[in-house]
């Protein structure tokens, strides 16, 4: 009896749990010749994430934006050798910045929030990663492009609407502070359209969105 009990009981230990049954797939990200940016697309279900890596080398500026269909779906990315994350979206968003790289490979995390993972949840999602400056010099700066990806990217939820509802100029312009600023729209519906005005640092790191419409929403 005693036995048995000992087998079973080892049996049980032996038994994989929830989080070594569910491992999160590895995507490497690869960049076309030339190219400073790369953007990727996926879907995650459940407990199931997946880890994208991508390589740097020291002191370049990093972007990364992700976009996804889920508002229970986050961003954590984990610089080379770390075990702990430089960034965890469930408090600081999906957007992520860093002005000066570490040399190896990183690695940028999409899961969902624990809630969203035990009831089977799924995410389709759009992983941004933009890297410039040259090795080991100053930043080359962040495109236009990007900083209009994340402009979308912070004034959605601020106003409760999709990153496509979100019109922006096609210039940035500089900024009284010193850095930059694109001005928008953003259609809200039967509440109207809105305007906002998002900044950027001078080194083109993401400041604030300001609500230029006098209610403020």
């Amino acid at each position: 009896m005693i036995a048995r009990l000992a087998i079973a009981m080892t049996a049980l230990a032996m038994a994989p749990g929830p989080a070594a049954l569910a491992e999160d797939r590895t995507v490497p990200v690869r960049f076309q010749p030339g190219a400073t940016a790369a953007t990727v697309k996926g879907s995650i279900r459940g407990d199931r994430g997946i880890n994208y890596t991508f390589e740097t080398v020291a002191g370049q500026t990093l972007q990364v934006l992700l976009t996804p269909s889920n508002r229970s779906c986050t961003l954590n990315v984990y610089a080379p050798g770390a075990d702990e994350a430089v960034h965890i979206g469930s408090v600081a968003g999906n957007a992520f910045g860093q002005a000066a790289t570490r040399a190896g490979t990183y690695r940028a995390q999409v899961s969902l929030t624990r809630n969203a993972a035990r009831l089977s949840e799924t995410c389709r999602h759009t992983l941004s990663i933009e890297i410039t400056g040259r090795p080991g010099g100053s930043s080359a700066g962040v495109s236009d492009a990007r900083l209009r990806d994340r402009c979308r990217a912070e004034a959605a939820p601020m106003y409760g609407v999709s990153p496509r509802r979100i019109a922006l100029a096609a210039r940035v312009g500089p900024s009284a502070e010193g850095g930059f600023q694109i001005d928008g729209t953003v259609d809200k519906g039967r509440e109207g359209v809105k305007t906002l005005r998002c900044f950027f640092t001078r080194e083109r790191g993401f400041d604030r969105v300001m609500a230029m419409t006098p209610d403020g929403r």
